[in-house]
């Protein structure tokens, strides 16, 4: 099976090639009908080569953009989902291709760190996998010296230098740490955010359980990417040679927490959680009620009637306290009915609400019993709130 297709104008051969041996370098078969078998016809070829390829690169050109062939093949592509578009050309890709991403190959020269080859790059690792690295030797000590001849009658004896050893043992000890450093940062027991009334615990609740048992992740953090590339890959483990399980587009919101070292834990919507490298997340900001706890001022909500929820209950979102809830799930809703499902959690731990408005919008339901200025949410609750409160933001 081919790695991967490439379809592209014949007045663009010269550029393509380059493309082609750029692709082989990096590892992966590849078809671009240099050699067309003459006994078969070139749309059976073609419909078998895409068939069996596990990603195809379309080369957009002034040419190749008004060649009815290279879009019925771009087409084939995307219906497979294995399409990754490139221009070498100052062209957009014809509609409707113009929809989806593509990388800027026109001044590229054949460099590995240029950035549209580096997007390329990482579709075909996603779309066609790649096999992990040998794993490096394990540092072992040097031999040791060999014994010195029996010294002769009179003469002192000859002793070996330590230096190889104390050499060995730190060279030893560097790749610990450095091993060690990699390691993703164990959870720790809850901790709160400030001493204020209304404080909300960020940390995983251990509970009560067996001493063994593995603490809950609290993903409480609404994050998006900072990365120039437009996207950002979600690995497996935490470095850049792990399997992809998913990825993070410009402006896509997803949830995380506080943690050390290069690679954080993170989970999208749809529930894919994996390790991204921290520099490329921006933290959007904490669960909080509404207002914020401490802030000495009562923050007005927004004006309009308050939502009056599933059957008159007052509750926009009746089980945010038992499931994790998706991005997806909340665009239709207002920015007021977004905030008012987030200080809903609040309510149904029994916060005692500072804002007026919010105090009197829940005090008409029997279901609200105001009994705590601490409220304590689940993981599950911090996680929600947190990502209530980014759709709130982006809905205003």
């Amino acid at each position: 099976m081919v790695d991967v297709f490439i379809s592209y104008s014949r007045d663009n051969k010269d550029r393509v090639a380059t493309i082609a041996q750029a692709v082989e370098a990096a590892g992966y078969d590849v078809w671009w009908d240099a050699e067309l078998p003459p006994h078969r016809s070139y749309g059976d070829v073609i419909t078998e080569k895409i068939g069996m390829a596990k990603a195809a690169i379309v080369v957009w050109s002034q040419s190749s953009a008004q060649s009815e062939w290279v879009r019925a093949e771009a087409d084939v592509a995307r219906n497979q989902k294995k399409l990754v578009q490139t221009a070498i050309d100052d062209v957009m890709p014809p509609l409707p291709f113009n929809q989806i991403q593509f990388a800027e190959l026109a001044d590229w020269q054949g460099e590995p760190d240029h950035r549209g080859w580096r997007k390329v790059l990482m579709s075909l690792e996603e779309l066609c996998g790649r096999a992990p690295p040998a794993a490096a030797p394990p540092v072992a000590a040097p031999a040791p010296p060999p014994r010195p001849a029996p010294a002769e009658s009179g003469a002192a004896p000859q002793r070996s230098s330590p230096l190889p050893w104390i050499l060995g043992a730190a060279a030893i000890a560097a790749a610990a740490l450095v091993w060690w450093l990699l390691q993703p940062a164990p959870m720790r027991t809850a901790t709160s955010e400030g001493s204020g009334a209304g404080s909300v615990a960020v940390a995983a609740d251990l509970g009560t359980g067996a001493a063994d048992a593995k603490p809950v992740e609290a993903f409480v953090l609404a994050a998006v990417i900072d990365d120039p590339e437009g996207f950002t890959n979600i690995r497996a483990k935490p470095t850049a040679q792990s399997a992809i399980v998913g990825k993070v587009l410009e402006g896509e919101k997803f949830l995380t927490y506080q943690q050390g070292g290069a690679w954080w834990r993170v989970r999208k919507g749809d529930g894919t959680t994996g390790y991204m490298f921290r520099k490329l997340i921006r933290v959007l900001d904490g669960p909080t009620p509404d207002p914020a706890p401490g802030s000495g001022a009562d923050a007005s909500i927004a004006a309009g009637p308050m939502p009056s929820g599933v059957g008159g209950s007052g509750v926009v979102i009746p089980d945010s306290s038992e499931r994790l809830l998706s991005a997806d799930e909340l665009g239709n809703y207002s920015a007021l009915e977004l905030r008012v499902a987030r200080n809903e959690i609040f309510a149904r731990n029994g916060l005692r609400f500072r804002d007026a408005r919010l105090r009197a919008h829940f005090s008409q339901f029997d279901w609200y019993r105001p009994t705590t200025d601490n409220a304590q949410l689940s993981p599950v609750e911090k996680a929600n709130v947190a990502l209530l409160k980014s759709a709130e933001a982006a809905a205003r």
